[in-house]
């Protein structure tokens, strides 16, 4: 009996380091991720969960109505379905990176199913698009003790801040004025386009849209630089002279 109860807890524990125990240590310590930019006067956007047949296409006119440019972290299965909309999303001038191919937790995933479904992902992008994806971002922020080797050579994108917009009860203006709160150097803001997963309200993102109208139009936005992730991590400053 005292044998059960030893393996038992030691399951449980390589369960709980595996999971959240590798989730809260590479959040906290920032270890292998990117939370913030360095750039002044830019910030990006970033939309996970799609893409949406509605919302997306709303969502990309509104970016370049705005001459704004984001990052979309795509659920391969979702990218399967609307190919046409990953392609506009690449036209567009965005970064894509991977949400899993399936909008699942990490923390349920064993190390070879993770690689699996993460390659599958990675095909179904490359095929889409004629180009790979660099960046990945794991659902729900869920790392496991293997996610960071796993997904290499992608680099993981996390958030400076993630306002709370998959609730329909969150109203437009409420959002805007989180978002506002946000707006600063180098941020990386998560929003989503798309609420068709687990917790979220599907109608969350028409809310969504119409807060990032009220954001992007605001008189102190116009002070920033709203560019694709690979822009904030990757162009060159310009030297000064």
């Amino acid at each position: 009996m005292i044998t059960l109860l030893i393996t038992a807890a030691l399951i449980l524990l390589f369960l709980f380091i595996y999971t959240v125990g590798a989730t809260v240590f590479i959040r906290i310590f920032g270890i292998g991720i990117y939370k913030r930019g360095t750039r002044e006067n830019m910030i990006a956007l970033t939309f996970d969960d799609g893409p949406h047949p509605l919302y997306t296409p709303q969502l990309l006119d509104l970016l370049e109505k705005h001459k704004a440019k984001a990052t979309f972290f795509i659920v391969g299965s979702k990218a399967r379905t609307y190919p046409h909309i990953v392609q506009d999303i690449r036209k567009r001038g965005h970064s894509i990176g991977i949400h899993n191919d399936i909008h699942r937790s990490n923390w349920l995933f064993s190390p070879f199913v993770f690689k699996k479904q993460l390659r599958r992902a990675q095909s179904t992008i490359t095929n889409i698009t004629g180009e790979p994806p660099f960046y990945y971002r794991p659902p729900w922020g869920h790392f496991n003790a293997l996610t960071l080797y796993a997904v290499k050579p992608l680099q993981t994108i996390m958030w400076t801040a993630i306002p709370g917009d998959w609730k329909e009860s969150v109203h437009p203006e409420e959002l805007a004025n989180r978002l506002r709160k946000e707006r600063k150097n180098g941020a990386i803001i998560t929003l989503h386009d798309s609420g068709t997963t687990l917790g979220a309200d599907e109608r969350a993102p028409a809310n969504t849209l119409k807060a990032l109208e009220l954001f992007l139009a605001d008189e102190d936005s116009a002070n920033y630089h709203f560019v694709n992730i690979h822009t904030m991590l990757h162009q060159p400053e310009k030297s000064e002279v």
